[in-house]
């Protein structure tokens, strides 16, 4: 079994539809996003505020963003032989004020993995044109393929406690990570960032009541 990585990036245009700040909230929501980082690897900015802040405080992050996975699988097989092939693709995102990264750390937005199994006997022709078909004529592979495409819209909630004063730099990053198994088959995969916001909060959390993760 060969086990191929890849990683598909697609780069959309990048814009910028509102972007608001004060000293207690802001929040900036982009039409699209470009996300070609491969995880493990880096991580690509998608959305971006800054927000000042007085005296010390607590941040609740709100991140927003769709999700495109793209999987396919083609699985060849013949004389009652297994053929698998498998597909995953994966969308993680991070909340990161000033470089200290918002806990709960990073996050899965979106993950799919698919696998793909058929044992096929083959397709039979009549080789010798003796007007019969026999078993050991029956050696050209049989296909079967399963591709899947979709979007979503998620939001997870980020905190970041005693953060000081001053001004603060908030990032919305991402990366994607792909992978792909094959036999005799075939198999690609991708995951993309659509439209997205972020949003930040300024709060001071109830002393006393830990933030647990």
């Amino acid at each position: 079994m060969k086990r191929i990585m890849s990683v598909v990036s697609l780069v959309l245009v990048f814009c910028g539809t509102g972007l608001a700040q004060s000293a207690k909230n802001a929040v900036q929501v982009n039409s699209a996003a470009i996300v070609n980082a491969t995880c493990g690897s880096g991580w690509s900015n998608i959305a971006n505020v800054s927000i000042k802040t007085s005296q010390q405080k607590d941040l609740v992050l709100g991140a927003s963003l769709e999700t495109n996975l793209f999987t396919r699988t083609l699985v060849k097989s013949k004389g009652g032989t297994s053929d698998t092939s498998t597909a995953e693709a994966e969308l993680r995102v991070r909340a990161v004020v000033d470089a200290a990264e918002a806990r709960p750390g990073v996050v899965v937005f979106d993950r799919r993995l698919q696998s793909l199994m058929a044992k096929f006997n083959g397709i039979c022709t009549d080789q010798n044109a003796d007007n019969i078909v026999n078993y050991d004529e029956c050696t050209t592979p049989e296909e079967l393929e399963l591709i899947l495409d979709t979007s979503a819209a998620h939001h997870f909630n980020f905190i970041l406690e005693d953060v000081g004063v001053g001004t603060h730099d908030v990032w919305m990053q991402g990366c994607i990570q792909t992978a792909t198994t094959t036999q005799t088959g075939e198999a690609t995969a991708g995951a993309t960032a659509g439209k997205g916001s972020l949003t930040v909060e300024e709060v001071r959390l109830v002393r006393g009541q830990d933030v647990t993760f």
